[in-house]
């Protein structure tokens, strides 16, 4: 059976993009160093974004190199919207007026930058519902498995000296695990828990909590409903992440991205350069060569509002809980390779 099962991971990573043996860099370090976060879409009145009142919104975005798509309404008098990557889902409708910067940041986007840009590996968000016994018991078990994760998981040993294992500027690569919760009724957060929830997702029409884990620059690896979440689960999705990243491809691997009006590239610089402070050693020589900047892509005219939340043939989006369960085999099989190695190199040991 583990010889059954180690093949079938090797084919389903041959058909994600292929193994890269050579790297040993961990998947959310990896993430972090390599992969930007997709573009959201903003449908707004034409001419919006360049006016008087889309100036707030234009400051955010040229101090945060974020990039937003942005669309003319098609229908004149249409709500404002906001879409994810992708399949579109919407995750705000309404008025653009005086609160057009507050899609992008929020103070739980703002404790998820802080602290993986603090080193933490990956910070697991729990979703309130309001029923306390079942949010109470619910955070006891993700805080007390996570505890006991922290004791006892490591990262795959790096070799500096290996181009392929190279890491980008960033924090002290470690193994960390982040807790956040955060309220399914605080106002400031509406938009991150849509985003959160992810495309097609009910979790916010349920009543019960649900978790999520956020990685690299914002990327959302999967949310699952509490009574789906277990101990095993928690394993498997966390140590799939401490994992070395197998396919650098990212739209090959499961998630989608948050949107975060973070310049990543200045913040990772930043933690490099203290990190080398506290170390003594010299920080890193940033190049100066003029690099192209952020800018907002526009897209003329629009897409039929009706076709929001439908594919490309027009059908409905599936329910991203679906990835669940494909996650679960991935991770699972991620497992089965450590554990394969690592009793390969039991036995070299052994017979040396």
């Amino acid at each position: 059976m583990a010889n059954r099962l180690f093949a079938t991971f090797l084919a389903v990573l041959g058909l994600a993009g292929g193994i890269s043996s050579a790297c040993t860099v961990p998947v959310f370090r990896y993430a972090l160093d390599h992969w930007p976060a997709d573009p959201y879409r903003l449908e707004a009145p034409a001419g919006w974004i360049e006016g008087e009142s889309g100036a707030g919104l234009r400051k955010l975005l040229a101090e945060s190199g974020m990039k937003l798509e942005v669309e003319d309404l098609v229908e004149a008098g249409a709500s404002a919207r906001l879409l994810m990557p992708g399949d579109g889902s919407v995750v705000w409708s309404g008025t653009l007026e005086g609160n057009a910067p507050a899609l992008l940041i929020s103070p739980a986007r703002n404790a998820l930058a802080r602290r993986i840009l603090a080193g933490e590996s990956m910070v697991w968000v729990m979703v309130a519902s309001g029923d306390e016994p079942a949010d109470r018991k619910f955070e006891k078990s993700l805080k007390e498995r996570l505890e006991y994760l922290q004791s006892v998981a490591a990262i795959p040993e790096q070799d500096p000296t290996d181009p392929e294992s190279k890491l980008g500027p960033g924090p002290e690569l470690r193994v960390g695990f982040s807790f956040l919760k955060v309220s399914r009724d605080d106002p400031e957060e509406q938009v991150f828990l849509r985003m959160l929830a992810g495309p097609g997702s009910d979790f916010l029409e349920k009543e019960e909590p649900f978790g999520a884990v956020v990685f690299g620059r914002g990327r959302v690896l999967g949310a699952w409903p509490a009574d789906e979440l277990d101990a095993e689960g928690i394993d498997e999705v966390s140590l799939f992440l401490l994992g070395a990243c197998s396919c650098r491809v990212k739209f090959q691997n499961p998630g989608w991205d948050l949107a975060l009006a973070l310049d990543w590239d200045e913040a990772l610089l930043a933690a490099q350069m203290a990190l080398d402070n506290e170390s003594g050693e010299p920080a890193p020589v940033r190049d100066e060569s003029p690099q192209s900047q952020p800018e907002i892509v526009r897209i003329e005219g629009g897409n039929d509002p009706g076709a929001v939340g439908t594919d490309r043939e027009g059908k409905n989006p599936k329910a991203h809980a679906g990835a669940g369960p494909v996650i679960s085999v991935l991770v699972a099989l991620t497992g089965v390779l450590a554990l394969y190695c690592a009793f390969v190199g039991k036995g070299s040991a052994k017979g040396s």
